[in-house]
């Protein structure tokens, strides 16, 4: 035979093997730990109802919408089964946040402004997973699960003399889906590429009765009351590190 057909013989040969003839593929079963980091785009949806001024009440509700943007990290614990190209698991986090920003409207007619400002301090989740191995050291998961965060809330009324404050917070529980793709390095160390949807629910905060007084050529005295409700959702981009602890083979 010659040395041409002996070498496509043997290229034949590899490309028949499978990956993992020359031995078994780490297993992605075990307990892990790690950290994370990333971006968050949060949305304060703001509905201001039930507006009593001077004892008449205004029946038209007013809705508005506060970007609540910022950068968050923490870190992650959790346990993953596998299943052939199968896992499973259950994973819980915790992360802080520097997520802020705020919304404001004013009335021309009293020349009267209110802002609203919104934080989110921390958050966390505890989610389940499920994902399949695209290729023996890449997943492609899903998850989804419970949520709950602590969310503070500043409102203030601005006429042209002083200012008169109102404060809330909560800490709300919601719902969490996303996915990603987590990479092995080696048979302990895993990074991952995430995204998340978060929904908290909403806050309602009572704002009032306040009373100031509008300068004009005859100043008013205006008291004001009302209920604001607010919808919190969040939309995170994050990266990850983790060690998963002890060895196996892949089942």
């Amino acid at each position: 035979m010659s040395r041409l057909a002996v070498g496509i013989a043997f290229a034949l040969s590899l490309a028949s093997t499978p990956a993992n003839a020359y031995g078994p593929p780490f297993s992605w079963t075990g307990l892990y730990v790690g950290v994370n980091g990333g971006y968050s785009w949060g949305r304060a949806d703001a509905t201001l109802s039930g507006v009593v001024v001077n004892e008449i009440s205004l029946e038209e509700a007013v809705s508005d919408r506060a970007q609540v943007n910022g950068w968050l990290g923490g870190g992650q614990i959790g346990y993953s089964w596998q299943s052939k190209g199968w896992v499973f698991g259950v994973e819980a986090d915790f992360q802080w946040t520097g997520e802020d920003g705020d919304v404001s409207a004013c009335v021309d007619l009293i020349s009267v402004c209110g802002k609203a400002r919104y934080e989110l301090d921390w958050f966390g989740t505890v989610r389940g997973r499920v994902g399949y191995l695209v290729f023996p050291d890449t997943l492609l998961y899903f998850t989804g699960g419970l949520a709950y965060g602590r969310v503070n809330a500043d409102f203030s009324l601005h006429p042209a003399l002083g200012t008169t404050p109102a404060s809330d917070s909560a800490t709300k529980t919601g719902w969490v889906v996303g996915g990603g793709l987590e990479w092995a390095l080696d048979r302990s160390w895993r990074v991952r590429a995430e995204y998340l949807h978060v929904d908290l629910g909403s806050m309602r905060t009572e704002l009032g009765p306040v009373s100031v007084t509008v300068p004009a050529e005859v100043p008013i005295d205006v008291t004001a009351s009302g209920t604001v409700r607010t919808d919190f959702t969040d939309q995170i981009v994050r990266v990850g590190l983790s060690y998963k602890f002890g060895e196996g083979d892949a089942r």
